[in-house]
């Protein structure tokens, strides 16, 4: 995704930045309103932050556009265990994002069938593409069991099998004291903060 950042008055700086996130998300939420409801509302929830930070900022990060790819679970297991950023770039790109978190809550997130969204670590994330794989017939066990050995190349076999509840406790939206706009809630836009956001 681009983003800008915005001024008050209209004015918008003219180079735009770049952001790679990922996101395991209800089906039928994944068409283009809903991605940018959601998309727009995550950057609202960071201006919000910042804004909380350093209230005398009136300017905010607008987003310009959205470009969605699908995740490939057969190119992430195709992994062969080496801890490069060339390897990552192909096979674990969440990692990379993780690593070049700045402003924002993730740069891998779980949403909600209401729309609610959550963060979670590049590691969380490698883990709940592999169990959906399984769960999908898409990756045999043994599959799973290598690609979380070499995730995790001291604790590989714990973590397959205790993969049931670590799965479980992937798929839910944790309480947060964090400012959270709600789902669907118009107009769909990342910014400007409003004074007491609600």
């Amino acid at each position: 995704m681009n983003y800008g950042l915005a001024q008050p008055f209209g004015a918008v700086s003219p180079s735009t930045q770049s952001k790679s996130w990922f996101f395991e998300l209800p089906q039928w939420r994944d068409n283009t309103e809903a991605w940018t409801e959601l998309v727009n509302r995550i950057y609202y929830d960071a201006n919000v932050r910042m804004r909380s930070r350093e209230p005398d900022d009136t300017s905010w990060l607008a987003v310009d556009s959205v470009t969605i790819t699908p995740v490939s679970g057969a190119t992430m297991l195709a992994w062969d265990g080496v801890a490069s950023e060339a390897r990552a770039a192909v096979h674990l790109p969440w990692v990379l994002s993780h690593s070049a978190i700045i402003w924002e809550f993730s740069a891998c997130y779980f949403v909600d069938d209401a729309g609610a969204y959550d963060g979670m670590t590049a590691y969380d994330f490698s883990e709940l593409v592999v169990y959906r794989m399984l769960e999908a017939g898409q990756a045999s066990p043994q599959e799973a069991r290598i690609f979380l050995q070499r995730l995790y190349p001291a604790a590989g076999d714990a973590v397959f099998a205790d993969r049931e509840a670590r799965f479980a406790n992937l798929l839910g939206v944790r309480p947060t004291p964090e400012f959270r706009r709600p789902p669907d809630s118009e107009p769909w836009i990342s910014g400007p903060v409003r004074p007491n956001p609600a």
